[in-house]
């Protein structure tokens, strides 16, 4: 409907066919001449007229009421306009058509009347559909421009928490740093080329995962046990770039910081369209070291309100020293 009337030819055709309708419903007394040549070509005439002076109204005189809000002036011009308009109607019947009945001037004015308050109000629709669909524009070009800058904060962030893990590994592994600095450059690879989309295939997305995990395995060694399960068919779906690694990187940043013996447990279940991540990990005995879900969390949180408005599920509790996030998608069989 806002596409309808946000289009000017549109709203024109249904002004023409609202004021038809008008004419025929208030020129009764027309009886006389309803099957003649000179009914039809009065009404004609007539609707091509008050369209015309209704088109000059709502360009010209509008504006000095609802931009210049000159009320007085617009009054007085408007009362000008009322009378011109039923001038010109009553001298188009009677001195080109020869219509002489002494009540159509009433019926002359009351048609001008009803036909100007029609073509304001479709003008006042017209504007309202074409001033909502710019705010939409705006709202989805700054929500494209929001989520774009959200992308790009995840570069520093993500590189700086694989470097880190990286040194971290070297320093107790130094002869598995070559393989693992070939491991990082590859998803530092996917990062950067994955930032630049909208979507991507969840496929790439998990293989993703499963490369950050197989990283992580190297730092934590056997102090932290860490399982991953994939259930359902994955194929033909995208989903947003990089959307659930901030929840794995943060199940590795706190669950085994600072325990001998910790878990860490990804799941993933695949029905249909419908995807639902779980993961879950042991926490510290000291809550303070996990107080802080860092830049990458809230950046996930915030994008997941961009991309999937009222299409996500998010949930997150901690319950018997494990912390839990469930996170449930509706995602695009599109890019």
């Amino acid at each position: 409907m806002k596409q309808f009337l946000s289009n000017r030819w549109l709203t024109n055709v249904l002004f023409l066919l609202l004021i038809l309708a008008v004419s025929f419903l208030i020129t009764k007394q027309y009886e006389p001449f309803e099957n003649s040549r000179t009914y039809h070509l009065h009404h004609a005439s007539s609707l091509v007229l008050v369209y015309i002076m209704t088109v000059l109204h709502n360009a010209y005189l509008l504006p000095i009421y609802t931009e210049k809000q000159q009320y007085w002036r617009y009054a007085l011009l408007l009362s000008l306009w009322l009378g011109l308009a039923t001038l010109l109607t009553n001298r188009l019947r009677v001195d080109i058509f020869r219509i002489e009945m002494d009540t159509l001037w009433f019926d002359d004015l009351v048609f001008c009347i009803v036909c100007l308050f029609v073509g304001i109000g479709i003008w006042f629709l017209h504007r309202q559909a074409t001033v909502q669909n710019i705010e939409l524009k705006n709202s989805l070009l700054m929500r494209e421009k929001e989520i774009q800058y959200l992308q790009s904060q995840l570069n520093p962030h993500f590189f700086f928490n694989t470097l880190n893990n990286l040194y971290g590994v070297s320093l107790r592994y130094p002869g598995k740093t070559p393989g693992l600095i070939l491991s990082i450059s590859e998803l530092m690879r996917y990062q950067l080329e994955s930032s630049l989309k909208q979507r991507v295939h969840l496929v790439d997305e998990l293989q993703f995962i499963r490369n950050y995990i197989h990283l992580e395995r190297a730092r934590v060694k056997q102090r932290c046990r860490v399982h991953f399960k994939k259930r359902g068919n994955e194929d033909g779906l995208y989903i947003a770039p990089l959307i659930l690694i901030g929840f794995v990187e943060n199940a590795f940043k706190y669950g085994p910081a600072s325990m001998r013996e910790s878990f860490i447990k990804v799941e993933l279940t695949v029905r249909g369209q419908t995807l639902t991540f779980k993961i879950s990990n042991s926490i510290p005995e000291h809550k303070e070291l996990v107080s802080s879900m860092g830049v990458g969390l809230n950046n996930v949180k915030q994008r997941l309100a961009l991309m999937y408005p009222g299409k996500h599920q998010l949930h997150a509790y901690e319950e018997n020293k494990v912390y839990y996030t469930t996170l449930s998608l509706v995602l695009n069989g599109h890019e």
